[in-house]
């Protein structure tokens, strides 16, 4: 029973967000936001913040303090808020060397502002919100790190030593330190309820997790936005990637809002002033940078939809396969070559062991002779020298005919490419001169050269004189020698096969 309450009680909050969040109009306050890759200005400040202690912005964050012993830096916006429900999306990264950090950074939702003070390098008493993310263990409970929330009328002073345990409205224990990826937290109030999410810094795509919810929370109607960091005996760098503020609004008070004239010129001028120094700002980083405009122009020609640099066109790709299909060709008759002279060179030994069978030497030593070749022991004289294989001899000629056909196979080859090299001239004379770009490709006298070379190359070895065994004159090879000798032959050669 119990876990069924439990189930509906969950459903009901549910439900009950996701009607809000349908109800609510959310609208992008840039005055009170910051975002890389371009937080700065030539004159190093943030628009529309101010900067102060020992933080330091640059183009894609602000370090609120370094990984300095004793240093105090924090950043306020310099307009109130004009909006009473708000939701705040900030990338924060927090890492050291050491095992432990200190002391912790915040965020502030206070009426004042730029007061440095002991409270993570802002002042121990405010007026507001007070979201702390504290790393190091002042009380020794062992707790730390611990994200956690203070509300403050202005009358209380943050206990610093205890962690404000008895101060706080409630929290969460989360590891921030020394994570792959930057931690995200948003921080909404909307209708008196505070929430506040955050993940685990494991992964890019991260889904927030909840960390606190509370009911009945009363916040100044208009305040300042607020960033602060400290460090202590320990330190660790305190960086800020982000900030992103949103104004929320329900749908029946949005639509009764007007806005007059005056004060739509007023902020589009604005607009386009911030918008024309965005871009000297960048006109200058790109100078500065020159390594960095080449990849700029490619991602704007990608923006533009420039396709050119994305698909070729049906030249290029007849010429490719061209020539994919020349390197083929080469190969193949590179193999063939080796085959060839590998046929050759076994021809030549055994015309030479013809010759000394003819001679007179003993048959014993024409097959320790040739088995010493192959690293073979010889065989007897007797052993293959009145019988010879069917199945051998007619490996022999199978090997012929796939030399053959491998030629033939070549020669078709040859005679296709030709006849696209013909019909990429029939295209090529039918279209302009300037469609073709120089640095795209070789020319098709080029293609033809290449073609004509490799089809004589082919030709050369089908030319080649193939020595045949003959019989010496006047004393020829008699029925029984000879068949000895194809024998011996055959054996060798299976023999090779058989050890490579």
């Amino acid at each position: 029973m119990a876990l069924f309450s439990i189930i509906c009680a969950i459903l009901t909050v549910f439900f009950l967000n996701y009607a809000a969040s349908q109800s609510q109009y959310r609208r992008l306050e840039y005055k009170y936001s910051f975002k890389g890759p371009y937080i700065v200005l030539k004159d190093n400040t943030v628009p529309f913040w101010d900067v102060g202690g020992h933080a330091i912005a640059s183009d894609d964050q602000v370090r609120l303090a370094p990984s300095l012993k004793a240093r105090k830096g924090y950043m306020w916006t310099k307009a109130l808020t004009s909006f009473e429900w708000w939701d705040v999306e900030m990338s924060i990264r927090v890492s050291g060397n050491g095992r432990i950090g200190a002391d912790g950074l915040a965020f502030w939702y206070a009426t004042d502002r730029m007061q440095e003070g002991d409270a993570f390098g802002s002042r121990t008493s405010w007026n507001g919100l007070g979201l702390f993310f504290d790393s190091f263990d002042n009380d020794g409970k062992m707790n730390n790190p611990y994200v956690y929330v203070i509300l403050n009328d202005g009358r209380k002073v943050f206990d610093h030593e205890a962690d404000g345990v008895n101060q706080q409205l409630g929290g969460c224990l989360r590891d921030f330190r020394n994570k792959p990826f930057p931690i995200k937290v948003k921080i909404e109030y909307y209708h008196n309820v505070l929430t506040v999410l955050m993940t685990n810094g494991l992964t890019a795509d991260e889904t927030p997790e909840l960390c606190l919810r509370a009911e009945n929370v009363f916040l100044p109607r208009s305040a300042y936005y607020g960033l602060s960091a400290a460090t202590g005996g320990l330190a660790d760098d305190h960086d800020v990637l982000s900030f992103i503020t949103t104004s929320l609004h329900d749908q029946s008070q949005e639509r009764s809002v007007q806005i007059s004239q005056m004060e739509r010129q007023k902020l589009e001028a604005q607009f386009r002033d911030y918008n024309e120094k965005l871009k000297a700002q960048q006109e200058e980083y790109l100078k500065q940078h020159p390594e960095k405009a080449a990849q700029h122009q490619q991602q704007q020609m990608q923006q533009q939809g420039n396709t050119g640099t994305q698909f070729e066109n049906p030249q290029d790709r007849a010429f490719r396969q061209i020539f994919d299909g020349q390197q083929f060709i080469h190969l193949a008759v590179q193999q063939l070559n080796k085959r060839i002279d590998e046929i050759i060179g076994r021809q030549e030994r055994t015309l030479s062991a013809v010759s000394a069978l003819s001679s007179g030497q003993g048959q014993g030593q024409v097959v320790a002779a040739n088995a010493a070749q192959y690293n073979q022991p010889p065989a007897a004289a007797g052993a293959g020298g009145s019988v010879i294989q069917r199945y051998e001899v007619d490996q022999i000629l199978r090997t012929q005919t796939e030399l053959q056909n491998a030629l033939r196979d070549i020669r078709a080859f040859s005679a296709d490419i030709q006849t696209k090299i013909t019909n990429l001239q029939h295209v090529q004379s039918q279209q302009p001169a300037s469609y073709q770009q120089a640095g795209q490709g070789p020319s098709l006298t080029e293609v033809r050269d290449a073609v004509n070379n490799v089809r004589q190359d082919t030709a050369a070895i089908l030319a080649r004189p193939q020595p045949v065994a003959s019989c010496p004159q006047p004393n020829c090879i008699n029925t029984l020698w000879f068949g000895a000798f194809i024998a011996v032959q055959t054996v060798i050669f299976v023999a090779v096969n058989l050890f490579k």
